[in-house]
């Protein structure tokens, strides 16, 4: 009898302590990165803005509202734990764009969901930041890091934990076992790089956090690892000695944006998510929900229909612009090759390196091989041995692949 009481006692104290440590650890969060929103006030969609976007990467920059609008009813609809965004949060870094959205923000946190902010390189100290009329553009004031913080101080800084001295990075208690380490790269003195003083306010935290028995999860706009053939400007200055200070006190997945590419990459025990652009074909953010110590993602595209018809709007129309993407990756790269005179190749090839692209940005892989039965479109862009064909085969190494879902192990 004395045995089955200390049983039964034994198997409510495990119920009970499981289903604490369930409560205090167990959290989703919605991640997004890159929107480029612009205040409404600083277009009249004009032909100079026109001009600015033809010569940029196919942004879905005339939905900058309703894109925003969208995603923000999708966070208040799911109610997460806590709603990341990972910097690039405007066009060029305009103050009454970074202000605008801020109001955009502020019903989220009222319905008890935490915002929590990081700026991109478009954010700040930005010299671009302009307001587009007819033809013309005149310069309006970019935001500083003291101008950001200001702006979003209620989103995630003043409720930290700590702050940097040297950047805005700060240290973000998610719940009783989870903090989160948001990691800024945007500095005038270290851009896309991290000071010694950082460094070390970070190891700090680290170290704090292991003393208090809570997990660490790290987020920041630009890279730790390299993902695509592009570094300088997208890897961080001084990745590795961060990544090794992550593993050392056993964080195990970093947060990031930067590229618009979705994609995930693990070295030694730390894995790196790098989300698409929200602005970006195809419109997609990230969830990401921890469970009893194990990871899940996955992405989740915008319901633009749903929020039109809810809304009782027009549902945007984003085909003009993905489109685009082809005569982009052509003038970027400069990638058709002088020789190809016949038009039917010529069409061949450029549709095929835009479908190409748009599998990578939305980071699923698994039909690429179905663009190119036979191997030849790719194969004539192999032999032209520039970035190109660099680009091309970066992305077939990855042929096959899904990156808009993965689980820790």
């Amino acid at each position: 009898m004395k045995r089955l009481r200390l049983a039964v006692i034994l198997s409510v104290w495990i119920i009970i302590w499981g289903m604490k440590i369930q409560a205090a650890a167990d959290y989703r969060v919605f991640i997004a990165s890159d929107p480029h929103y612009i205040a409404a006030s600083l277009t009249d969609g004009g032909e100079y803005y026109q001009k600015v976007l033809d010569s940029g990467d196919s942004k879905f920059m005339p939905y900058s509202e309703e894109i925003m609008d969208a995603f923000l009813a999708a966070v208040l609809e799911a109610q997460p734990d806590a709603l990341l965004l990972t910097g690039d949060l405007t066009f060029n870094g305009a103050v009454i764009s970074h202000e605008a959205l801020a109001e955009k923000l502020r019903p989220i946190e009222a319905a008890g969901i935490p915002v929590l902010v990081l700026t991109g390189n478009h954010d700040v100290f930005n010299i671009n930041a302009a307001r587009y009329h007819g033809a013309e553009f005149t310069w309006v004031p970019f935001a500083t890091t003291e101008l950001f913080s200001g702006i979003y101080d209620n989103f995630g800084l003043s409720e930290a934990l700590s702050t940097d001295t040297d950047s805005l990075s700060y240290m973000y208690p998610l719940n009783a076992e989870t903090r989160v380490l948001m990691l800024d790269f945007n500095t005038l003195h270290d851009y896309c790089g991290v000071s010694e003083t950082t460094r070390s306010w970070i190891e700090q935290q680290l170290r704090d956090a292991k003393e208090a028995g809570a997990e660490v999860l790290a987020a920041g706009h630009q890279n730790l690892f390299q993902h695509t053939v592009f570094h300088d400007g997208y890897v961080i200055e001084g990745a590795k000695p961060i990544a090794d200070l992550l593993r050392r006190y056993s964080v195990s997945l970093f947060l990031s944006g930067h590229l618009h590419v979705q994609h995930f990459r693990e070295e030694n025990g730390l894995t790196e998510i790098t989300g698409s652009a929200l602005c970006s074909y195809p419109c997609q953010y990230g969830i990401l929900e921890n469970t009893g110590g194990v990871f899940s993602y996955e992405t989740r595209r915008l319901d633009m229909k749903k929020w039109a018809e809810e809304n009782n709007r027009e549902e945007p129309v984003f085909q003009h612009f993905t489109e685009a993407a082809a005569d982009y990756m052509t003038a970027h790269f400069k990638a058709v090759p002088a020789e190809v005179t016949d038009r039917a190749e010529l069409e061949a090839m450029t549709a095929y390196l835009q479908q190409l692209n748009l599998a990578c940005f939305a980071g699923d892989l698994r039909s690429v091989q179905s663009l190119d039965p036979d191997g030849s479109l790719a194969q004539r862009w192999l032999e032209e041995k520039n970035l190109t064909a660099l680009y091309v085969s970066s992305i077939l190494k990855d042929a096959g692949s899904d990156f808009t879902h993965w689980k820790s192990q």
